[in-house]
């Protein structure tokens, strides 16, 4: 078995193997590499395991350098690919001699479908995907969806908003969504960042646009893979919330998914009974668990991932004085934030 560094020629041997893989999500997909580097300059390690000339496995690697939370590796969300533990074992021994080489503080494995064995290791299971299982009857998707979250359906219709579907929306959303990240205490990932996933996945991305008369509410981005449609970045603005837009967004994602055919709807990532938990869970979603798998390089404590990194000390400040900035500070300084943390 050889482990080697992916190559541009290669990206189409790469992408075929995630495509096959059960394990393989969109995240996987070389684009991403090019998405990282163009925008934010990140060196990468895209790592694939090769035995009789066939890719066996996967992982995309990022190297991370920030203030708060250090000089770290991670992988895009999704973390580890493979099908043999051997393939997961020889590709997760590199990763590790590369993060010692460039004397990181630790790995991050995120979000893998699979609980892998590794030695050295530690393992979070904070978090799951929520998704629903979609078919062409619209009733039996709605029958499954909770009764409030019904009724405030409902009233977003009789509300007359409008629901705007199409990647050509992204400039008059983008204000929107920024201003809604912002309220929350987070940075934005730039709207040139947007741009670039737009460019390299034209055939993969959507965005959901929800809009009152004339202003822009807010929205959300949704990714097609596989038989499986994705939510990914979102956000709504607070001032908007009485007339209950995020459930409009989420029912017209609902229907369009399943009339188009698509078998699984995923609305990404909660920690257990969180809000954003029990708020998807009200949309007859199913929790299926994510692993977040963590190797540590000379530092005694694990790095917190997800919803837990808002109990750093330095983040809550952080997090609190971000919600009072002008959108002309935070639009300017949010992007270059978000290179030290990428990812929950």
């Amino acid at each position: 078995m050889d482990i080697r560094e992916l190559v541009r020629e290669d990206k189409n041997k790469w992408d075929k193997y995630v495509y096959g893989s059960p394990l393989g999500t969109l995240n996987h997909l070389s684009g991403w590499r090019d998405v990282m580097t163009n925008v934010y300059g990140y060196k990468t390690y895209y790592l694939y395991a090769v035995e009789d000339n066939q890719v066996i496995g996967v992982l995309p690697l990022i190297e991370v350098k920030g203030l708060i939370f250090g000089h770290y590796f991670t992988s895009i969300p999704g973390g580890l690919c493979a099908d043999t533990d051997q393939a997961a074992s020889a590709l997760c021994e590199q990763a590790k001699d590369f993060l010692k080489h460039e004397k990181g503080q630790y790995l991050i494995l995120r979000d893998c479908q699979r609980k892998w064995e590794l030695p050295e290791f530690t393992i979070n299971c904070d978090h799951f995907s929520l998704t629903v299982e979609l078919s062409s009857d619209l009733n039996q998707i709605r029958s499954k969806i909770n009764k409030r979250a019904q009724l405030l359906v409902d009233k977003a219709v009789q509300a007359n908003l409008d629901v705007l579907r199409g990647i050509e929306y992204l400039e008059s959303f983008y204000p929107a969504y920024s201003r809604s990240m912002a309220d929350k205490g987070t940075p934005t990932l730039g709207l040139k960042f947007f741009r670039e996933v737009v460019a390299q996945f034209s055939e993969n991305i959507d965005l959901f646009a929800i809009r009152n008369d004339k202003h822009m509410m807010g929205g959300g981005f949704i990714f097609y893979f596989k038989d499986m449609v994705s939510c990914s970045w979102g956000g709504m603005m607070r001032q908007y919330y009485h007339l209950y837009p995020n459930h409009l967004l989420y029912w017209e994602t609902m229907k369009h998914s399943a009339e188009s055919g698509y078998k699984q709807l995923d609305f990404g990532r909660s920690a257990w009974e969180s809000g954003t938990f029990k708020f998807k869970m009200n949309w007859g979603a199913e929790p299926k668990p994510l692993f977040q798998l963590i190797y540590l390089n000379g530092v005694q404590k694990p790095p917190l991932v997800g919803d837990r990194i808002s109990e750093n000390t330095q983040y809550k400040v952080y997090m609190n004085v971000w919600r009072h900035l002008p959108s002309t500070i935070t639009e300017k300084v949010g992007p270059w934030l978000r290179k030290w943390k990428p990812f929950g």
